[in-house]
């Protein structure tokens, strides 16, 4: 069976050092694979390691580290869509930094902004995220990458393996291996504490297991993934045994003996946005990311067979010329969406992220005592403008127990003025855990500011401003940094 698969290093320090680890690797045995490979099965929990008797073909070993950007030669940049009710993928969300990481952007459902447009059922920009899909083909190996996962509700963080080709029973021969965050559909609590690893042969047939990586670890604390730090996510896909191994940082997290793919592929690599609560929730948040330090693929020896196969590439590609040329910084997230409230000047007064409501003794409109206003902000900007029992609020998902936020706003009381509480709220009651409350009275502009832990069993941030009944005051300026 032809095996040739090319070769792609870059001449950097960290590719060097690559190449001298899959040399090592490759030389613990070129041996078949013995009898006790085909009945050997790791446990979630267990360190990843290869199965007895089979080994690394280093010579077609593929590894990126994004140093200089995304090379067009390796990777194509999705400027497609799939589904319904997002705005697809585009490469102007797609750039690099100097020291080398990836940095794929998503954008929810209350983006605003004017510089990206969507390509899918969704043309404004929202719900729009960022995919590369290798050029080079892959077979069952062994596949890893580091990164930072796009931390929000409503987006798919994934890494995984498609080819799909037509049949002449009219049944497409689906062969995919997923690995997507976050998790949580089994149990209907959407979480980064939980991950999906699914794979499929035809469309119909899959096996896949949401994992809870607490329980899969046998760990008395809770497991985040959307933390802030680097992670390290893959498979092994064996063909012989059938099997594949699913791990995070180095321990498995689940194995699949079933539904185990044999055609040749590619390797896809970003975030998109499913438009489906119950898969990964709701993506109501304006702008975050996701970010790649590196992406390796180790191919296995001969006795892990395939079928040779070519397939297409099924969305749209952006030309070379829309590659990222130059390197960004990295960007500050605002996890507040629209806390300058300056989305009234193009868009409806409403929505985008604030909901506008009044407490349950007032009787005036909503729009009467709780509304957003040109020139009534901080500096005659645009600002919120909250009085006589006007409540404004915003749900900030995927915040979990000892995540430590900045959070801060500008505020002027009129009269007795009103109050900003941040609440930290679990999964299962609206009820808070905790709640921070900043009295507003100056009846001149001051700046609020303090740093926030979330407790125990925290699973979201609730945001509140309110007036009394002859009370109000304006709000402007709604940030909450992650440290």
């Amino acid at each position: 069976m032809n095996r040739y698969i090319p070769l792609f290093f870059k001449k950097t320090s960290r590719s060097l050092v690559f190449v001298a680890l899959v040399s090592v690797l490759g030389a613990c045995g070129k041996q078949e694979t013995s009898s006790s490979a085909l009945n050997e099965t790791l446990a979630p929990g267990d360190g990843i390691r290869l199965l007895n008797g089979v080994s690394y073909d280093s010579d077609h070993a593929v590894f990126d580290d994004f140093v200089g950007g995304v090379d067009y030669s390796r990777w194509s940049i999705g400027d497609g869509a799939w589904g319904s009710g997002n705005g697809g993928v585009v490469p102007a969300n797609v750039g690099y930094t100097d020291d080398g990481v990836l940095v794929l952007r998503g954008n929810g459902l209350h983006y605003t902004g004017d510089d990206i447009k969507g390509v899918g059922t969704l043309k404004d920009g929202r719900n729009t995220g960022a995919v590369l899909i290798s050029k080079f083909l892959t077979g069952p190996g062994h596949y890893e990458t580091k990164m930072k996962l796009l931390p929000r509700q409503g987006a798919c963080t994934a890494l995984w393996t498609f080819a799909n080709r037509s049949t002449s029973s009219g049944v497409n021969d689906n062969h995919e291996i997923d690995i997507e965050l976050p998790g949580g559909k089994k149990s209907g609590v959407i979480s980064f504490k939980n991950v999906l690893n699914t794979n499929y042969v035809t469309e119909s047939y899959n096996q896949s297991q949401d994992v809870n990586l607490a329980d899969a670890f046998a760990s008395d604390n809770p497991i985040c993934l959307n933390d802030g730090a680097w992670h390290t996510f893959g498979f092994d896909w064996y063909t012989n045994p059938e099997q594949i191994v699913y791990f995070v940082d180095g321990k498995v997290s689940a194995v699949s003996s079933i539904f185990v793919p044999t055609l040749q592929t590619r390797l896809w690599l970003g975030n998109w946005f499913p438009n489906n609560a119950g898969f990964v929730g709701t993506s109501d948040f304006e702008t975050d990311y996701m970010y790649v330090d590196w992406v390796k693929y180790l191919p296995f020896d001969q006795s892990q067979k395939f079928e040779e196969y070519t397939p297409t590439v099924s969305v749209q590609t952006s030309a070379e010329q829309d590659y990222p040329t130059t390197p960004m910084a990295y960007p500050s997230v605002n996890k507040v969406s629209n806390g300058d409230f300056e989305y009234v000047k193009n868009h409806d007064l409403t929505g985008y992220g604030w909901n506008y409501s009044r407490l349950s003794n007032e009787t005036q409109n909503v729009s009467d005592v709780c509304f957003a206003k040109r020139s009534i902000g901080h500096d005659a900007s645009c600002g919120a403008y909250i009085k006589d029992g006007g409540y404004l609020s915003q749900n900030i998902d995927s915040v979990y127990q000892g995540f430590r936020y900045h959070f801060s706003f500008n505020a002027q009381g009129v009269n007795q003025g009103g109050k900003v509480v941040v609440n930290f709220i679990n999964a299962y009651t609206t009820k808070a855990l905790k709640s921070v409350v900043y009295n507003v009275t100056s009846t001149d502009w001051q700046n609020y500011e303090s740093d926030l832990e979330a407790p125990v069993d925290a699973y979201a941030i609730r945001l509140e401003a309110y007036a009394s009944k002859g009370n109000a005051l304006c709000l402007d300026d709604v940030i909450l940094e992650k440290k």
